[in-house]
């Protein structure tokens, strides 16, 4: 017998990997009320200023607080480390092997599938006030 839609839904879960360079890059911006979104800067939402610049695929990495609004990012990815949520429809970019990583030579986070590098520089944008 097959499995359910619901099954399928939850064996294709998006999976990001953070590495170990990756976390203690960014835990040192982290408290315990800390929401982490992988934000596509598209401009839509409160929290993407830029949109699409040049056409490039652009993605930040936004600390908000968990009494912020998040409402936009309506997909939760699984991960090694803390709950990452998306805009769903940013799946279009994403792969569903991911890796976080820190380019040691310029101190950048590369975001990557098992095919590609989708973003180089993926910055670390902090909106809690």
């Amino acid at each position: 017998m097959g499995a359910s839609k619901a099954e399928e839904e939850i064996n294709m879960a998006r999976y990001l990997e953070f590495s170990d360079d990756a976390i203690a890059r960014i835990k040192p911006h982290l408290t315990p009320n800390t929401r982490v979104l992988l934000s596509y800067d598209d401009g839509v939402g409160p929290y993407s200023h830029h949109g699409l610049v040049a056409l490039q695929v652009s993605f930040q990495l936004v600390l908000i607080t968990d009494t912020m609004s998040f409402k936009d990012y309506d997909e939760q990815l699984e991960t090694n480390w803390v709950p990452v949520y998306v805009k769903g429809y940013s799946d279009e970019f994403l792969g569903d092997q991911m890796t976080l990583t820190l380019q040691p030579k310029y101190q950048t986070l590369v975001l990557a599938d098992d095919s590609e590098k989708i973003d180089e520089n993926v910055e670390i944008v902090d909106e809690r006030k």
